[in-house]
């Protein structure tokens, strides 16, 4: 949905400090996790949200029809301030992530997991802005990666629904070279 400018904002400032948060909340506990599982819990936090990012993109956001037309909004624009709403991602964080995590293996790892999501989908949401805002050198990683999201957007098939990463598509069948 289209967002106020302060408020499609507020994630680059809100993600980072809430991630920090979590884990020095896991630091706190009175077992707090080991260096070592703390950033075992941090790495498959960006891994399940590389995930995540493609799964929402593909099945969500180009699935069912009042999704998919929010998501339009994008595709149409692609330079206007579209995203989620910082209530509707953090509560889609909780209840995806820190609270299975936490009922599954503890409080502690929930947290250092929820705070790898967050950074990773703090990171694509940055990523995303610079590669529809910014004018990138040519052969530069980002440049890349734009070349590959324009394929998503003017493409003739349905493709390349992972903005940070290519790996999913590739392991789903969804990937078109740019």
């Amino acid at each position: 949905m289209r967002l106020k400018t302060f408020l499609y904002f507020a994630d680059f400032v809100f993600y980072p400090l809430a991630s920090a948060a979590l884990v020095a909340v896991a630091l706190l506990l009175k077992q707090p996790p080991r260096w070592d599982e703390a950033a075992v819990g941090f790495a498959c936090g960006l891994l399940l949200w590389s995930l995540a990012e493609y799964v929402i993109h593909r099945f969500a956001l180009h699935g069912p029809a009042y999704l998919a037309a929010l998501h339009d909004m994008h595709h149409a624009d692609p330079r206007a301030l579209v995203g989620s709403p910082l209530w509707l991602s953090l509560s889609s964080i909780c209840l995806g992530s820190l609270l299975p995590v936490w009922l599954l293996v503890g409080f502690g790892s929930a947290c250092t997991v929820t705070a790898g999501l967050m950074l990773g989908y703090i990171y694509f949401g940055a990523l995303h802005h610079v590669i529809h805002h910014y004018r990138l050198k040519r052969g530069s990683y980002l440049w890349r990666l734009k070349r590959r999201h324009t394929r998503h957007h003017y493409g003739k098939t349905p493709c390349n629904f992972g903005v940070v990463t290519s790996i999913w598509d590739r392991v789903f069948g969804t990937y078109c070279p740019e």
